[in-house]
């Protein structure tokens, strides 16, 4: 089988969304309990994250079917704190429906452009900023009914959405502009190590997937508990 087939193979798809799905929900954990800590808007932040790890999925798998794959995994690590810590099944809903949004737009995004993504910087930058920004529009005019939180009903004002809009939708936009080309370059020099040892070493391969993405999962767990 050519290396190009294994690439699309299933279980390649399988191990690539196990570890970069639990490696974008630990840094969602992460980088947004340092950002609230230093005091930046925590959103922009994990956006731009997100976004880096999902182009680096997309330049290693080549198909858009890997962005849904790498969302799901990413909310279930996040979502996996809630019976393991012993939290409500609905607790972190708003960062989950925020993570689903920004992958439907982007899967949406590349879809729609197809081939012109691969090796064109400007048209990843274009992709990642406008799927940002409608995910992050849309997070703001849903995220309210979903499940109501204190920082979204904070801007229940006159202004609060064009406030909204400049100070978490806007900074989202630029770094998932800045971050998906930068992911994607990332993702193509990963595919050219894993890909050798994806078809040399395959019994090796998932194990080493599959506790990579335990470690992360622990570290979720473990910042979330500690109130990240």
């Amino acid at each position: 089988m050519s290396g190009n087939n294994e690439t699309f193979s299933w279980k390649f798809y399988l191990l690539v969304v196990l570890a970069l799905g639990a490696l974008m929900g630990l840094a969602e954990a992460l980088l947004g309990g340092l950002a609230r800590d230093i005091g930046l808007p925590r959103s922009p932040v994990v956006t731009g994250a997100g976004f880096a790890v999902m182009a680096a999925g997309l330049a290693i798998y080549k198909q858009a079917r890997i962005i849904p794959g790498i969302v799901l995994m990413a909310v279930f690590a996040k979502w996996l704190a809630a019976p393991l810590l012993g939290l409500p099944v609905l607790c972190h809903a708003n960062s989950h429906l925020a993570v689903l949004l920004n992958g439907a737009f982007l899967f949406a995004g590349v879809s729609l452009a197809r081939k012109k993504i691969a090796g064109n910087g400007g048209m990843q930058g274009a992709v990642g900023g406008l799927a940002a920004f409608a995910g992050g529009a849309a997070f703001f005019a849903l995220g309210r009914f979903v499940a109501p939180c204190a920082h979204l009903l904070s801007f229940r004002y006159a202004e609060g959405a064009a406030v909204y809009m400049l100070t978490r939708v806007a900074p989202a936009a630029l770094l998932g502009a800045a971050l998906f080309p930068l992911g994607y370059a990332l993702g193509r020099k990963l595919e050219k190590r894993l890909l050798p040892v994806w078809l040399a070493r395959k019994p090796l391969f998932a194990p080493l997937a599959v506790a990579g993405a335990l470690a992360c999962w622990g570290l979720t767990v473990w910042l979330i508990a500690a109130g990240w």
